[in-house]
């Protein structure tokens, strides 16, 4: 895809399989504050309308909530409390960069379908969800919406998305964070080939007091390249050119080197209890939801 590419203007997804994500949801790790009540249950115990638990009274506690009927069995004041219902926030973040043209299907039309699915499944949930696509300083924003009837503009704004810029996740992650407080989940959907390493971005992604899943997109000609004879390779964001001579020796060390990112990134994320989804562009989208993402925890 040519730098500056916008993603295909057809429809992201199938209505067949829009009816079929109605059937999930999002699965939060632990249900954070937002700013509004809506309608996830939280561990935190309020006064809403579903009960919850009780607890023994003390004084000062409002009266209206002490059970009367425990009271005349036992003789004893017990509170009534009540499952509160909280607003979460779906923060979708979307590596825009040069490198993420790349592959057929390019990896930023396989993420902007990515995103387009949890994000329409955050929305049936009347979970909030807000959208970030960037690289480098330059970043292409949704406001956070909420709602059913707001899937169209999160599927017209990343059937918009365009390629084009340097990775820089650590500074693209913490511009983000400090821009958007509200907790929740965030979600990175990258191929995490910065050369400053993705270990800062995901940092910064942890210290927002979100829960974190990093969706690991590469391309299969990058996971599986057949190629041969010389080659002049440059380097689609730096512009940085290598001339190589490939080899059967020379592509297993290459493969090698993939599989070793690859585990590397898993093994990272695994121990900061980030969930790490690898996401081969080529995947089928029904495959990869309804399989690998409920079964790494993020979907139910």
């Amino acid at each position: 895809m040519p730098n500056g590419t916008k993603t295909e203007s057809k429809a992201l997804l199938d209505a067949d399989f829009v009816r079929r994500l109605e059937r999930l949801a999002i699965a939060a790790k632990r249900v954070q504050l937002g700013r509004a009540k809506g309608e996830r249950k939280s561990k935190r115990k309020g006064s809403s309308v579903e009960f919850a638990d009780y607890r023994d009274y003390v004084q000062g506690d409002d009266l209206r909530h002490i059970d009367w009927n425990i009271y005349g069995r036992l003789d004893a004041l017990y509170l009534k409390l009540f499952q509160e219902q909280e607003d979460l926030t779906v923060h979708l973040l979307v590596d825009a960069s040069q490198s993420m043209a790349y592959g057929e299907p390019a990896k930023i039309e396989f993420a902007a379908k990515l995103a387009a699915a949890i994000g329409y499944i955050a929305l049936i949930g009347y979970d909030r969800v807000s959208v970030e696509a960037f690289a480098g300083a330059r970043r292409q924003v949704m406001r956070p919406v909420r709602g059913k009837g707001n899937a169209n503009r999160l599927f017209s704004f990343l059937s918009g998305l365009s390629a084009g810029g340097q990775t820089e996740l650590e500074d693209s992650c913490k511009s983000y964070v400090l821009r958007n407080r509200s907790k929740g989940i965030a979600v990175i959907f990258s191929d995490f080939l910065d050369p400053e390493g993705f270990e800062g971005g995901l940092r910064r992604l942890l210290q927002s007091g979100c829960d974190v899943y990093a969706v690991h997109i590469l391309a299969r000609q990058e996971i599986d390249p057949e190629v041969t004879g010389d080659l002049k390779l440059l380097d689609s964001e730096t512009s940085a050119c290598t001339e190589i001579s490939v080899s059967p020796a020379l592509l297993k060390r290459y493969r090698q080197n993939v599989d070793g990112f690859c585990d590397a990134l898993r093994r990272h994320c695994l121990a900061r209890d980030i969930g790490y989804m690898f996401a081969p562009s080529d995947t089928p989208l029904d495959r990869l939801l309804l399989e690998v993402f409920r079964r790494g925890g993020m979907l139910q």
